[in-house]
């Protein structure tokens, strides 16, 4: 006979047994959402640290690819040297100032890719910096410069009128005072624009520049950049005989003025003998300029020699494309050195 202490022990154990169940099963629960969370974990973990080894794999070969460009600057700097020793006729019989501009494409093999190297004579173009003097740490306007670039303007197609607005605006960018030329643009003119801005007052660092200044539209544009560059001097560039393309005529006709004629200076750079020309009297010597009475500061003005190359270097290397183009001045002892270095594309 069970006493009704007993009874009360049994529902108790009871009851205590089924408490242990219920938590049991709660732990179990427990652990298993952890389990869950810690495989959740490890996974975005592994994942972070594959994209970093691929990241810090991209970083490395992008950075031996661009070291191989620059590389390929250094041979392209020993190459011009030696173009420059040779007075540059290689140019016009290699084929560097040939009519597509891109001169001779040059491939090396790498380990895991390839090198493509171009130079190309970068002497004829007008220097847009020229347009200005410098004066006492001050840059004036150059009114000869001014008038030579409307030139150019002009053998490209536009008015007279739009080329001397370009040539005033273009100015007024360069000279260090706020007086506006005639035609001009200065800061009140851009500070009227959204968003407003200021006019450089000093040199161009880059040809795109230009497309900060008045009038300098892109169909503007399209017909100039071709025919222009950006020296760190205010210089104007010397015109190379021996590379001149029948496309650049309408830098002489900017050089020598309104005396020659856009199909007479065609002419003449398309005559130019096999062999080039020896000397820059050799070139002025040439029918197109019989007629024509020129001062020695136009004819000083068109060397035999290359006075800037413009390097293009392309890298492929395995995943990595690394693109370089570098301009490289000659000075007078034949040395060249870098002026400008842009990776990337360009403008």
């Amino acid at each position: 006979m069970t006493r009704p202490g007993q009874k009360l022990l049994h529902k108790s154990l009871h009851r205590v047994g089924h408490g242990f169940k219920a938590d049991h099963g709660a732990a179990l629960v427990t652990i298993l959402l952890l389990v869950a969370l810690m495989s959740v974990g490890a996974a975005a973990a592994f994942d972070r640290l594959g994209y970093s080894v691929r990241r810090a794999t991209a970083v490395k070969t992008h950075e031996q690819a661009r070291l191989y460009a620059l590389g390929g600057e250094t041979m392209a700097i020993a190459a011009a040297e030696q173009l420059y020793r040779t007075n540059a006729k290689l140019l016009a019989l290699a084929g560097a100032g040939a009519a597509n501009g891109n001169g001779q494409v040059i491939t090396y093999p790498l380990d895991g890719g390839t090198i493509t190297g171009a130079l190309v004579d970068a002497s004829n173009c007008f220097n847009i910096n020229s347009l200005v003097a410098a004066q006492n740490n001050t840059f004036i306007a150059d009114q000869a410069a001014m008038q030579r670039f409307a030139h150019l303007l002009a053998a490209l197609g536009l008015s007279d009128f739009e080329a001397e607005k370009l040539a005033a605006s273009l100015t007024d960018w360069l000279d260090s005072d706020s007086r506006p030329l005639p035609s001009g643009a200065e800061d009140y003119d851009y500070a009227a624009l959204s968003p407003a801005y200021r006019a450089a007052n000093t040199l161009l660092a880059d040809v795109s520049e230009l497309r900060m200044v008045r009038g300098f539209t892109p169909e503007v544009l399209a017909l100039v950049v071709p025919h222009v560059c950006v020296r760190q001097s205010t210089e104007p560039a010397l015109l190379n005989a021996n590379t001149l393309r029948v496309s650049d005529a309408p830098l002489l006709v900017a050089l020598v003025g309104q005396g020659l004629d856009i199909e007479i200076a065609q002419r003449a750079i398309a005559e130019r003998p096999a062999s080039g020309y020896a000397d820059n009297a050799a070139f002025w010597r040439h029918r197109a300029f019989a007629s024509m009475t020129l001062e020695q500061s136009i004819r000083s003005r068109v060397t035999v020699k290359p006075q800037a190359f413009d390097a293009k270097i392309s890298v492929s290397y395995y995943d990595a494309t690394v693109e370089l183009s570098s301009t490289l001045a000659l000075g007078d002892d034949g040395r060249a050195e870098v002026i400008a270095r842009r990776f990337g594309v360009i403008y």
